[in-house]
């Protein structure tokens, strides 16, 4: 393989890594839609996503930090199925203790706890999965996100607000289409940089790709 290429594909795998994309639809989505938060902009909800990152991302990766040290696991790419077991069931925790403690509050919005309730589904079903086969979680993430923002498009932007606020004193020309496209293309080059790094096979691929969409159609329907 060219050696460029499987340097980009190895950024790419820790770029897209499973263990962020909810914490980057959840940046995403306070960036477009801070009204549902009850704010003008991002900037005035520090404390939630320092939260929101310390349990979805922070104290999992310290969990797979301990997990190495003890021996546990192998390696930090978690290359062997049974190897992901004690990883998938600490994000479930911490996902659903996420989802019971935001559930029932009122300042947040219902397509938030969704997207929670979707990774509780998906990583569920990726850990009934491993049993049998290696299935791919960058696969199940990418297309989760995806699936978040399809929905949103076409079901929750009755207020016709499609553009980014990145900044707090103006929207950025930075359009909900355009990062459906982006989250399309990302979403394939995704699955080609696993099958380049010889990481999962093309039906581990597949299947990531349907739980990550079928988590999200079913959370969206027990939500709402």
């Amino acid at each position: 393989m060219n050696k460029a290429l499987h340097f980009l594909a190895k950024i790419t795998a820790a770029l897209f890594h499973p263990i962020f994309m909810f914490f980057y639809g959840f940046l995403l989505m306070l960036s477009l839609k801070p009204h549902w938060f009850g704010v003008h902009h991002i900037q005035e909800q520090h404390l939630m996503i320092v939260l929101v990152f310390i349990y979805t991302c922070f104290i999992p990766i310290i969990g797979i930090v301990v997990l190495k040290k003890i021996g546990f696991i192998q390696t930090f790419e978690i290359q062997e199925k049974r190897e992901r077991i004690a990883p998938l069931m600490i994000c479930l925790v911490f996902y659903l203790w996420l989802w019971v403690n935001l559930k029932n509050q009122d300042s947040i919005p219902s397509v938030l706890i969704a997207f929670v309730l979707s990774t509780i589904i998906a990583l569920s079903m990726s850990f009934v999965i491993n049993n049998w086969i290696k299935i791919s979680l960058h696969a199940v993430g990418i297309s989760a996100f995806l699936g978040l923002w399809l929905k949103i498009r076409f079901y929750h932007s009755q207020d016709g607000v499609f553009f980014f606020r990145f900044q707090p004193d103006h929207v950025s020309g930075f359009h909900l289409h355009h990062l459906i496209f982006i989250s399309i293309l990302a979403a394939g080059w995704i699955g080609s940089s696993r099958l380049l790094l010889k990481a999962h096979e093309h039906r581990e691929i597949y299947i990531g790709y349907l739980v990550g969409f079928l988590s999200v159609i079913i959370a969206f329907a027990i939500t709402f």
